[in-house]
């Protein structure tokens, strides 16, 4: 009876996912071409014209986007911090509970901006709650607080700087996004993709 249960339960939770990763299908992506092909960043620190102090601090808008939003980084070419990884351009998930779902990733210094779903989220990795994502949950509206860090080559986030509940790494050309355990596998894109056009 409990397994029965359990495994009614578990079910639910994937067609929840399932049907959050076709309303994510259907979302807006990124059109700028600059997206798809990130300019090259600054040698050293000295060499940097606009650097992530440079740039104010993004959030999700109060009224979801119909258009996908312009890159937050654009221009700073901050140099990234020795050992971490370049996860910038506009990834599609081909395969996982999240499948076509596009993200754009940028990166300057420490700093990421993930943008996608409908969301913006604008942090520091440097594991501290106060530079993390101090944003708004997708789903529920609700304000998260969430400290981020890259260790050992993975973009970990941990809600309330505790639970880890997203990371991000490179393995090859792909990268792996794990989300509360679910695993999705993302292509970094080209170029815009053809969707329903």
């Amino acid at each position: 009876m409990r397994l029965r249960k359990r495994k009614g339960m578990i079910s639910q939770e994937l067609l929840k996912l399932v049907a959050r990763a076709r309303k994510l299908a259907a979302q807006p992506y990124p059109t700028d071409p600059q997206d798809y092909n990130p300019p090259p960043l600054a040698q050293n620190l000295a060499s940097a014209t606009i650097i992530a102090d440079d740039i104010p601090v993004a959030k999700t808008p109060k009224e979801k986007y119909t258009k996908f939003p312009k890159a937050v980084l654009a221009g700073c070419n901050e140099p990234l911090p020795k050992g971490v990884p370049d996860l910038r351009g506009v990834w599609y998930t081909y395969k996982g509970p999240f499948k076509e779902h596009i993200e754009r990733i940028e990166q300057c210094g420490n700093r990421v901006v993930v943008t996608g779903g409908l969301i913006i989220h604008d942090m520091r990795a440097d594991g501290t709650l106060e530079n993390g994502v101090n944003d708004i949950n997708e789903n529920t509206g609700e304000e998260i607080h969430i400290g981020a860090l890259f260790e050992n080559g993975r973009l970990n986030l941990r809600a309330n700087n505790k639970l880890l509940g997203v990371s991000r790494w490179l393995e090859g050309d792909e990268i792996v996004w794990m989300y509360i355990g679910k695993e999705n596998r993302m292509r970094r894109l080209k170029a815009p993709p053809k969707l329903a056009e």
